[in-house]
Formats: C-alpha cells, sequence, structure tokens
C-alpha cells in the first residue's frame, strides 16, 4: 500500500519532481504546481504528511487538513510553520537537523570570499569591457587577514568554523549558551565580538528573541567597514537598518542568501546595491543535498507510517 498521500508543499520542476519520485519509492506524491494558496489547499486535501520547504506554511490550510499526521520541514528551521495550530492539531512536526549544514556552510565561504574580493562587481565590470580595475587593490580583502566572528554555533557554525581553519583568520563565536571549550576557538560576547570582527556570519535559529538581532544599534557597535553574512534567516537583520549602513559605508558589504520577506517581489534596495552579493534562498539547493535531504524526511515519513520511532533530534512537535 503507498505511503501517504504526502503533500509536497514546494513548486518543483518536472527534473526535480521526477528525482523526488525516484528516491521516495512507494509514497503517493502531491505536488503543488504554484505558491497560491488555492493549489496548496488542493495537495493538501486528504493528505496525511506534508513536506514544507522555503514556503510558510499557512495556519488556516493547517488547521483545515484534516487527515494531516505530521509535517515535515525540508531542513531546520520551523518557523515557516505555525507550530501552536499544530499543536493545537495534534500534528507531529519534524525537521531534519544538521542534515544541509556542509551545504550551507560551503556557501557561506563562498559569500564571504565574494564580498571580501569584490567578485560580482569586478565580474561585472570586466564583461562591460574593463580589464583594469583600478580600486581594486584598496576594496579586496583576504579571508586570512580578516577577523572573522560567528553568531550562533550550532550543526552549520561548526560546519563553518571546520572550513574557516584552513584559511588562518583569526576566528571568534558567541552563542548564547556559552563559551564551549571543545570548540577549540575563542569565545566573545556578543557585544564584544560586534566591535572585533571584520566579517560578522549569522548562524541562528528565527526565534521571537532573535528577530532584527542586527538593528541599527547593533550596526553601529560593528566595526567599520565590516561585512555581513547571513545564510540563516532574513528577520535576524533589520534590512532599513542595513540598506543605511551599506550606503553610509559602516557596513563594507554584504553577502545574504535570505531576506525579511520572502519570496523578493517587487524592488528591493539591496539586490541593486553595489556592495552585496544576493542569492535566492538557495545556500543549501545542490543535487547532493537535494538527494541527502529527501532520504532524511521521506526516510522520517516511511517510519511514521509504518509505526516505528522517529530519531527524537528530529521531532519539534511530537
Amino acid at each position: 500500500m503507498p505511503i501517504g498521500p504526502v503533500a509536497v508543499l514546494e513548486p518543483a520542476s518536472p527534473g526535480m519532481r521526477a528525482r523526488i519520485e525516484q528516491l521516495c519509492d512507494g509514497f503517493d506524491l502531491r505536488f503543488v504546481s504554484s505558491v497560491e494558496t488555492e493549489d496548496m489547499r488542493a495537495a493538501l486535501d486528504g493528505a496525511a504528511y506534508a513536506v514544507t520547504r522555503g514556503l510558510r506554511f499557512p495556519a488556516e490550510l493547517l488547521a483545515e487538513a484534516g487527515a494531516l499526521k505530521m509535517v515535515h520541514q525540508w531542513g531546520t528551521g520551523v518557523d515557516g510553520i505555525p507550530l501552536d495550530t499544530a499543536k493545537a492539531r495534534g500534528v507531529t512536526v519534524a525537521r531534519s537537523p544538521g542534515m544541509n549544514a556542509p551545504t550551507v556552510a560551503e556557501a557561506t565561504l563562498a559569500l564571504m570570499l565574494a564580498t571580501l574580493r569584490r567578485l560580482p562587481q569586478v565580474q561585472s565590470t570586466f564583461r562591460g569591457g574593463a580589464w583594469n580595475q583600478p580600486d581594486l587593490w584598496r576594496e579586496a580583502r583576504d579571508l586570512g587577514a580578516c577577523k572573522v566572528g560567528l553568531v550562533g554555533m550550532g550543526a552549520i557554525g561548526k560546519e563553518v568554523l571546520k572550513r574557516l581553519s584552513g584559511f588562518g583568520c583569526e576566528i571568534a563565536y558567541t552563542k548564547r549558551s556559552g563559551a564551549d571549550a571543545a570548540l577549540g576557538t575563542q569565545f566573545m560576547s556578543f557585544d564584544d565580538l560586534l566591535g572585533w570582527a571584520d566579517v560578522i556570519s549569522l548562524h541562528l535559529p528565527m526565534t521571537a528573541d532573535s528577530r532584527h538581532l542586527i538593528d541599527a544599534g547593533a550596526i553601529a557597535a560593528m566595526k567599520p567597514g565590516a561585512v555581513l553574512i547571513n545564510t540563516s534567516r532574513g528577520g535576524l537583520v533589520d534590512e532599513a537598518a542595513l540598506i543605511a549602513a551599506l550606503q553610509s559605508g559602516q557596513i563594507g558589504a554584504a553577502g545574504l542568501d535570505v531576506f525579511e520577506t520572502e519570496p523578493v517581489n517587487g524592488p528591493n534596495p539591496l539586490l541593486e546595491m553595489p556592495n552585496t552579493v544576493t542569492l535566492p534562498h538557495v545556500a543549501g539547493r545542490t543535487l547532493d543535498n537535494f538527494d541527502r535531504m529527501v532520504r532524511h524526511w521521506s526516510g522520517n515519513i516511511r517510519a511514521h507510517a509504518e509505526g516505528r520511532a522517529i530519531d527524537p533530534a528530529c521531532i519539534v512537535l511530537p
């Protein structure tokens, strides 16, 4: 008997659908055709399981989905799932902790290198016919010459730390639970880290406490010309304050994979600024990570459907 129905709440290309179907043998899969509410409602009608990725799961749709047993996040952050509604309905919520950490860590370093070396700007002027880059000598930086501050030290933060160690840069970290000697690098308070680092990289979940952690006050405390990297959640940063700081030069550059409102619809100054490198929330999107993630969430759904236990580390709401 097929497992499901399973509503995959992620618009997918034909190739992506075929890959998921191949990896989820024996599943009754339903795919949404768009981000529209009615398409999501149709996929959820009668579904026992739902998988959500980058889209926010509307609370009213979760409340309506009477057959739903479990919602599985395609990734780690569950801020897009209405947990209060799931709890009221008795719907299990699960996730894939740490599965995408190596891939996101690589993208984080790519953003550090691209912003520090001004790679998009250099490519743009080169493609425009300019061989000489007369200001590059004073604008570009070596990552190895920088002090890098990591805010948050979960699975992704640890993978970033591991990869940074080969560059020779000074590294410090901060996290709410305090210092961890096993990490083998220096711990600082958040306030001290802001004024110390040439590069600040965010690796935090989105919570009420972390929203706008990087606001106008935090930016003012940063080293003038510092670089900000965010591959976590857009809401960690006050975008209006960031735009003002990029325009004034208080922040020298920003590498962003995430935004306060996603998907980005309409004009956003961050996409047009000469000192930003912007990506459409794709830090975890590689073939290797795709297969790893699909195998993980499908494995958890299969276990749930067959009455087997799921690793407690994956359970957000039992």
